[in-house]
């Protein structure tokens, strides 16, 4: 399975501005002092020793990851932020135009921030495509096409000319969509959301977003471990800082440091940080990166427990 990252940030999206990428070019000509490169391969090669929050960004699209197995056609695709319209496009490219394509499509909750690219998902208006939109909440269809009304989007569900299935999920019940095994689980998070466990040929991804452990249970937080259990990729809602979680108890969302207690508890390989609050630019995300490094490298989990700060167009294969 190849798990590819189209939407990363949390809440609302967070496009760069122009003092940003006035502020990464200066400090590229600042490192660049000093130095000289010729006009081909060096320029190359210094742009790229430069940090991410230098040359490139962690990105701005609400969430999205695609999960692609190498014997199916069909991709799974968690969530449906803004991140959705690019898939949607390359999807555009593979098929999908001549409307012989099929998604399927596993929403975690309805907040905006996971379901306001949908509505711009190019694939859902070309006749012969199938989406299928999996979910525990029972009313999923009502939400889609509230958010789909002539009071917020010109263009409602049922125009979509796509054939759009809703499939109910219980909490807990394991779905199989071709050689992957996907599981559920609720999570600590205001107006519910829902944790997925993908599993195929003894790999495992799991995607847990929207969610927090604060003030729980030593058995709630057992359920999660267990869930969480040998990933060898695990995406976590990390939007805070340590300080910002306890800040805003009860907000839904976590920290870095609880993901990698949690992730070693749970034998978990990598460690994806991901729903980046959008206040934090690229520099703050790359050194919250290198703080949670650092914790990890003082509790002496860093040669077993491998932390990623998810970024459009990462790609994992799992």
């Amino acid at each position: 399975m190849i798990a590819r990252f189209w939407g990363v940030r949390g809440s609302i999206p967070s496009p760069m501005t122009s003092e940003e990428i006035t502020s990464k070019v200066e400090r590229a000509v600042r490192r660049v002092l000093g130095k000289t490169l010729d006009q081909d391969g060096g320029v190359k090669q210094y742009v790229g020793e430069l940090p991410r929050y230098i040359k490139g960004t962690y990105g701005g699209n609400t969430p999205c990851i695609e999960l692609q197995h190498a014997e199916a056609k069909a991709p799974i695709v968690f969530d449906a932020g803004t991140g959705i319209r690019r898939l949607g496009v390359r999807l555009m490219e593979d098929g999908f135009s001549a409307g012989n394509g099929t998604v399927h499509l596993f929403l975690s909750h309805t907040h905006w921030d996971h379901i306001q690219g949908f509505p711009f998902f190019p694939p859902a208006y070309v006749a012969g495509n199938r989406i299928r939109v999996y979910s525990p909440l029972p009313d999923m269809e009502e939400r889609l096409s509230a958010q789909q009304t002539a009071e917020f989007f010109p263009v409602p569900l049922d125009a979509m000319q796509a054939d759009v299935e809703f499939v109910h999920l219980a909490e807990g019940e394991t779905v199989r969509v071709g050689e992957v095994e996907i599981g559920t689980a609720g999570l600590n998070h205001p107006g519910g959301s829902y944790a997925y466990r993908a599993e195929s040929n003894g790999e495992t991804f799991v995607y847990a977003s929207d969610t927090e452990f604060t003030d729980l249970a030593d058995v709630d937080l057992a359920k999660y471990v267990s869930f969480f259990f040998q990933a060898k990729v695990l995406v976590f809602d990390s939007q805070y800082t340590l300080l910002q979680a306890m800040e805003k108890a009860d907000w839904g969302h976590s920290s870095s440091v609880k993901g990698v207690d949690l992730a070693h508890e749970a034998g978990a390989e990598t460690l994806v940080l991901f729903h980046h609050e959008p206040s934090h630019d690229d520099r703050a995300l790359w050194e919250l990166l290198h703080r949670t490094r650092k914790y990890a490298e003082m509790r002496g989990l860093h040669e077993t427990l491998r932390i990623i700060m998810a970024y459009e167009g990462l790609e994992l294969e799992i």
